[in-house]
């Protein structure tokens, strides 16, 4: 094979994944809101959890939550303590 052909051939194997017409469609993920703010949609619950860290409903309303550890895996956000 020519040189010029073996290029020719090389370039075109490259540029077609490159082009991104195989490539398959990536969906969004969804953004899921952080624990912190369980609070707000839940006004009944006093205090809640992920697992990693505690959140209370302070007496303004706001939320305190403790520190979350490095190697922590947060779990689904559940409610301790309602009204």
């Amino acid at each position: 094979m020519r040189p010029a052909a073996l290029l020719a051939l090389i370039s075109a194997l490259l540029i077609a994944p490159a082009r991104g017409e195989d490539a398959p469609s990536q969906e969004q993920p969804v953004q899921e809101k952080p624990t912190q703010a369980y609070g707000e949609d839940h006004p009944s619950c006093l205090e809640w959890t992920d697992g990693c860290l505690v959140c209370a409903r302070q007496d303004d309303g706001a939320a305190a939550c403790s520190m979350v550890g490095a190697a922590c895996l947060p779990a689904a956000v559940s409610c301790l303590q309602t009204k």
